[in-house]
């Protein structure tokens, strides 16, 4: 019935005799329909409402009671009928009524009524839905877990089902039921003794999720509007946490948070493969799809962005795979999925700012690669690939189009991709320059390197814009390089997953800018006390470190090349830290252990704290009273400052009036890679360092802790010109600085606290001159150290790289001064250099993070009681782990890698306390107790590993 004749024959209850409380909401609806209710309005309403319902005569007498409510409910649905629905009213009334629970209990069990109005044929579904789920909000407590729970149940299997099936996709309608189903969960978890599920069966569970689906790819956003996007973007909110409940859920088992053994639950499973599945089906032509990427002519809606951040990569990876081998899925149709993909890639910011974009594309890519679907990747390339370029020339857009183009020219064998996009630089630099834009131009510049790796024949007399950027920008590191060599390699190798494994050793992928999880997770597990602990000890309520034990496990016993940290990276990452972006490494360290060690506490063990935590005391003496002040610190790492080159930017300005860029570069061939390098070098000569330090030593006006204390304990030097007086400062700075020891050492030298910067001394009540200085009150198992290495710049608002070269040496010396100790002479205490982590790139949130690690082995007795030994370590084994790469290495081969690359500079450092017991209990420490359902698991996985092998080599 559409008619409002039809619909109020069903309304037969209405008297001519209307009671009073209807006569008061009439005349207030009519009276505000179309403006909205104050606050102070609305608290008036509501008291008067509550007296005329809540009177003695209605209360008392059922039949008066009953009639009064239901004249008042089938005023409200009249309204509905006639597409009349004002929030605040209707909270207004439905807050009113349900204060007589009584009449409410049998209002909300009068299913018989609520099917009448659901049979009704409604203008606008989404205004009854939104009634029903106030009706819902607004049930008592003590009605939730009965009444209420009927009443959520009648409505999910009565009304859902058949609105399913009848309505085309409504976001609004969604949104409103949606919320009901939240509203149900919510109410579950805080006031339900047993678990209930949103929906009773699997059935209208995937049902629901193919409709968020269906209406998130069709609904169409309307992104001129700003009032109407933002609204839109508050539905998409509520739509996106509801099925994320529901993926979780099992209804067919009684734990709702069952899982298989890849914690994909049924549900989930199936929704998503219905999400690739429609996404990978192309009703146009090929041709119309290519001429969409000019017209920007989208078949789906960039709503759905929303729902990947929710979906995992390696659950992607999981169904791609089953949907291949069933096959549902195939190469041209996976190339289609993509399309649409990239299609999305100039979204709104607020749908694809928490999604790993290009991640997704390049992970998709990689799939077409797994699956030997190479035919269909280079036709998706070329399709492509201009469409990317266009969009390099957009702010909102670069970072994702290059990410994408540089995984295209890493995989392409053919020779025209890089010369598809090199034709377009010039243009691109000119508008670089004027824009710029660093970060993009360092990317540009390392896929230019990497293009001629990959392609060595590539001819470059011709290519004036080729030749400028190898003559006048510095090359990348070269493990950068050699690892994008490999990549290529491996895409094109016979059996793509079937790498060479270096024993014990196990890489971790890359999910997108996590290098520096990967990199601090490689750390720890090179610190073997550690690894031991977590290996061998039982971890019941502690998540993280339940999940930091099977990576762990997975680092010691997979057969795999490297292993995929997706769900430590989920629960670890600090919620500060924004998806699918670069992120300090040192932090993302500092807050890790912080994490796992209140989760230690639970357990009564201190382990973690013993093995890692710092104790430093901050003295202060004032030069007048001689009174000390004493303050306590305990932190993960030391962070040590370091000097700073006055000419360290001169090596990255392009504006070289004197290069002849004419001149062809020169090419280099080194460990079997080209490359050409800049005609400025990347590093000054030892001896022009070594006098620049002590250049920006000397005219420093303030030589502190922060930036290197001074040696002497005269006046502060104030000249440009270092005068005689300080010719043996100078001469102990030029022999020492550019050793991590002296920088080390230098961190708890005495400062002095003068004119600017004097002490508030609390005895004298006043600022004096004093002293300052730190030492150290604990040796830990692991002495970590932080190198300032980004130092704030006022001009430009960033932190600029520091890229001083300093000498890392194998053993540290490292003077103890316990808290019951402090007048005595240090404690020296040895320190054995375990892992660097190295940071490339110019930036602190962009480039990237690798490990140089140190398998030390148990050394002769000689050695261990040789108190001069410069390192008992002498039989070490280094080896290079760069996300999933993993290659032999050398302490050698780091520092002339770090030595040769600018950008390359180790940032964190890894020492280990030695002396000869510990050494003698090397051996006894590597015989780790694995727990059997850890070895268990990784043994099944390994047996997959297997199989997969075996599969593609057939």
């Amino acid at each position: 019935m559409s008619s409002s004749s039809s619909s109020s024959s069903r309304i037969s209850t209405l008297v001519e005799n209307e009671s009073l409380l209807l006569k008061t909401i009439k005349h207030i609806y009519n009276e505000y329909e179309y403006r909205e209710i104050s606050l102070e309005n609305i608290q008036i309403f509501t008291e008067k409402f509550y007296q005329i319902w809540m009177r003695p005569q209605i209360i008392s007498n059922i039949i008066n009671r009953n009639k009064e409510g239901y004249l008042v409910i089938e005023y409200l649905e009249q309204l509905l009928l006639n597409d009349k629905m004002n929030d605040n009213f209707f909270i207004l009334i439905i807050n009113t009524l349900v204060k007589n629970e009584n009449f409410y209990y049998s209002f909300l069990n009068d299913h018989k009524r609520f099917k009448q109005l659901f049979n009704l044929s409604i203008r606008k579904p989404v205004y009854l839905m939104r009634y029903i789920e106030l009706l819902y909000y607004y049930c008592p407590l003590n009605f939730i877990s009965n009444i209420g729970l009927e009443f959520y149940r009648f409505v999910v299997d009565t009304y859902f089902i058949k609105y399913l099936h009848q309505i085309s996709y409504d976001i609004d309608w969604l949104a409103a039921f949606s919320t009901l189903l939240y509203q149900f969960y919510e109410n579950t978890t805080k006031n339900f003794l047993s678990k209930e599920f949103i929906f009773t069966n699997q059935k209208d569970s995937i049902d629901y999720s193919i409709y968020v689906i269906n209406t998130l790819l069709h609904h169409h956003l309307n992104v001129k509007s700003s009032k109407d996007f933002i609204y839109d973007l508050k539905l998409i909110n509520i739509i996106i946490k509801t099925i994320t409940v529901v993926w979780k859920q099992n209804p067919s088992t009684e734990n709702s948070t069952h899982e298989n053994q890849d914690r994909i639950t049924p549900i989930q499973f199936r929704s998503i493969e219905y999400l690739f599945d429609i996404m990978s089906t192309d009703k146009s032509s090929d041709k119309d799809l290519i001429m969409n990427f000019n017209k920007t002519k989208i078949k789906f809606s960039s709503a759905i962005l929303s729902l990947f951040p929710h979906i995992q990569l390696n659950t992607a990876d999981i169904i791609l795979k089953t949907m291949f081998t069933d096959g549902h899925l195939n190469g041209e149709r996976l190339s289609i999925m993509i399309k649409y993909l990239i299609e999305f890639i100039d979204a709104p910011i607020q749908l694809i700012q928490h999604i790993p974009y290009e991640t997704w594309i390049t992970g998709l890519c990689t799939a077409l690669v797994k699956f030997n679907q190479h035919e269909y990747l280079r036709k998706l390339i070329d399709e492509t690939i201009l469409f990317l370029i266009n969009h390099l020339f957009y702010y909102e857009t670069y970072d994702n189009a290059i990410k994408i183009l540089f995984w295209f020219v890493r995989y392409d064998k053919r020779i025209e991709t890089f010369q598809y996009i090199i034709n377009y630089l010039s243009n691109l630099f000119q508008q670089l320059n004027i824009n710029n834009n660093d970060d993009l131009k360092m990317k540009i510049i390392e896929l230019c390197h990497m293009g001629i790796a990959i392609h060595p024949e590539y001819d470059i007399s011709n290519e004036i814009i080729l030749k400028e950027i190898f003559y006048k920008f510095p090359q990348p590191d070269l493990n950068i390089l050699l690892n994008h060599k490999n990549i290529h390699i491996k895409y094109h190798s016979i059996i793509f997953n079937n790498e060479n494994k270096i024993k014990n050793r196990v890489g971790i992928i890359n999910l997108g800018n996590t290098c520096y999880v990967n990199s601090i997770l490689q750390a720890l597990y090179q610190c073997d006390l550690f690894r031991k602990y977590i290996l061998e000890y039982h971890f019941n309520q502690q998540t993280i470190l339940s999940e930091l034990q099977i990576i762990f496990a997975q680092l010691n016993l997979s057969k795999r090349p490297y292993i995929n940290a997706v769900n430590l990276v989920q629960i670890a990452r600090p919620t500060w830290f924004t998806i699918n972006e670069q992120q300090d490494c040192a932090e993302f360290l500092g807050y890790l252990l912080d994490t796992i060690k209140d989760e230690e506490k639970k357990s009564l063990s201190n382990e973690i704290e013993r093995l890692f935590t710092i104790r430093t005391c901050q003295i202060n003496r004032c030069q007048r009273c001689s009174i000390e002040s004493y303050r306590q610190e305990t932190s993960n790492y030391l962070f040590l400052p370091i000097p700073i080159l006055d000419n360290q930017y001169d090596n990255l300005n392009n504006n070289n009036n004197n290069n002849n860029q004419s001149t062809i570069p020169i090419s280099i061939m080194k460990n079997g890679l080209k490359f050409y390098a800049a005609s400025n070098r990347n590093s000054t000569s030892d001896d022009d360092q070594i006098k620049s330090i002590a250049t920006s030593l000397v005219q420093s006006n303030t030589i502190n802790r922060f930036s290197l204390p001074n040696l002497s304990s005269n006046t502060s030097i104030r000249s440009h010109s270092p005068p005689s007086s300080y010719i043996n400062i100078t001469n102990n700075i030029i022999h020492n600085s550019s050793n991590l020891q002296f920088v080390f050492d230098c961190y708890f030298q005495k400062e002095e606290l003068k004119d600017d910067n004097q002490y508030r001394c609390e005895h004298c009540r006043s600022l004096q001159n004093a002293e300052r200085y730190i030492i150290l009150q604990t040796a830990p198992e692991y002495l970590i150290l932080s190198l300032n290495r980004f130092e704030y710049d006022k001009k430009t608002n960033t932190f600029r790289k520091i890229f001083t070269k300093i000498n890392y040496p194998k053993i540290l010396n490292v003077n103890i001064n316990p808290l019951e100790n402090l007048r005595n002479n240090s404690i020296l205490i040895k320190y054995c250099l375990i892992l660097i982590i190295v940071h490339t790139g110019y930036t602190l949130h962009g480039g990237h993070y690798y490990v140089y690690a140190r398998e030390i082995k148990q050394p002769l007795l000689s050695k261990i009681n040789n108190h001069e030994q410069e390192d008992y370590f002498s039989n070490d084994e280094w080896f290079l782990l760069n996300d999933d790469l993993v290659q032999i290495s050398s302490y050698e081969a780091m520092i002339e890698n770090c030595a040769q690359y600018t950008s390359a500079t180790p940032y964190i450092l890894f020492y280990k306390r030695i002396d000869k017991q510990r050494i003698e209990e090397m051996e006894q420490t590597k015989q780790i107790h694995i727990h059997e359902s850890l070895i268990e698991q990784i043994h099944e996985d390994n047996i997959i590993y297997e199989q997969e092998l075996e599969k593609q080599s057939t």
